[in-house]
């Protein structure tokens, strides 16, 4: 017998979810109706308030429900220092290791296989940024694998021309990791023992 059509429209747009699979998504939407209809809504509701209400700050490109982001409106962070990273996860990762300085968020990074090139990113407006004058350091943040580094060194070459330190987090981090997995403590470690890229 087939499922009517309104539950396999929903475990179908479940399955679109990152690491959801069809087993899951089929799991997930039978899940949602044996619950009471109001828990089952609030999801829903959830999913509605959070596009509605959060936006990109337009300075940093962090995600949140003010613009600027209460990252970039504290006035007690350092702002002479920027952490760029791959997308607002790491933000969230970095704030918890410790991290006072201000961010610059890419929305991806540089995956030729994928179609991602810099363009797709948000370079320009790093140098934008940079080309002000009011940052001393920028720290490329971006996982240590293949992607991540070729962001960075694209990175370091588009800001050679400014007057800018750049550095890159430290190698504690194990190469293939994501940011958003590891732990705060090798985080803090990896900000400390940031270095000068050539």
């Amino acid at each position: 017998m087939n499922r009517p059509p309104a539950l396999e429209a929903l475990s179908e747009a479940l399955s679109r979810l990152p690491g959801i699979g069809v087993v899951t998504s089929e799991r997930l939407a039978y899940h949602l109706l044996s619950v009471p209809r109001a828990e089952a809504l609030e999801l829903a509701d959830a999913i509605h308030r959070c596009r509605d209400e959060i936006r990109l700050c337009s300075l940093c490109g962090n995600l949140d429900q003010e613009d600027p982001c209460a990252i970039c409106s504290d006035d007690e962070r350092d702002r002479g220092l920027v952490l760029v990273v791959e997308g607002p996860r790491e933000v969230v990762s970095f704030e918890a290791a410790g991290f006072q300085g201000l961010y610059h968020v890419l929305h991806g990074r540089v995956a030729p296989l994928e179609g991602i090139q810099e363009k797709d990113l948000e370079v320009q407006k790093l140098i934008d940024r940079v080309t002000e004058g009011t940052f001393r350091e920028v720290c490329l943040a971006t996982a240590p694998d293949l992607e991540g580094e070729a962001t960075a060194d694209l990175l370091r070459q588009a800001l050679a021309a400014s007057k800018t330190r750049i550095t890159r987090i430290a190698r504690g981090i194990p190469a293939g990791a994501s940011i958003t997995q590891v732990q705060k403590s090798i985080l803090a470690d990896a900000l400390e023992g940031r270095r000068q890229m050539a």
